[in-house]
């Protein structure tokens, strides 16, 4: 079975995404005696070095899951699932516990989760190419 077109778009997004979170983690590392940036962000370096380290991690494991969902593996599809269910609980938690500037991207997490989770488990041709591995 053919892969369906919407989850090529998740699976390529998130191979750019989890690229793009790796080089900021990368960055955020290179950058880590930077005292402007220390004293703007009120870090330390020490937490600048494990927010990177973290961020760099998790820009892998996207990376991972994307290319996984790419070649239709079920456990990308469920990890990545999980994560999508994950970030809902996090923008509900930002919608009610955050300032009213954050809102926005709140709403605008949950909308994204809810549009890739019926791309990769709501639609038909999605289930038929999952089911194949």
């Amino acid at each position: 079975m053919k892969r369906p077109v919407f989850v090529s778009i998740v699976g390529i997004l998130g191979i750019v995404l989890g690229i793009a979170q790796g080089a900021f983690g990368g960055g955020v590392i290179a950058l880590r005696n930077d005292q402007k940036l220390l004293s703007e962000a009120d870090i330390t370096s020490g937490t600048a070095v494990a927010i990177g380290v973290a961020c760099f991690v998790v820009g892998a494991l996207g990376v991972a899951f994307a290319s996984g969902l790419l070649m239709g593996s079920r456990v990308a599809r469920g990890l990545l699932g999980i994560s999508q269910l994950a970030q809902i609980g996090v923008s509900i938690y930002a919608l009610a516990a955050l300032d009213s500037s954050r809102r926005p991207a709140a709403i605008a997490g949950i909308v994204g989760s809810l549009i890739v989770l019926y791309f990769l488990f709501g639609t038909e041709k999605a289930k038929a190419f999952f089911a194949k591995s």
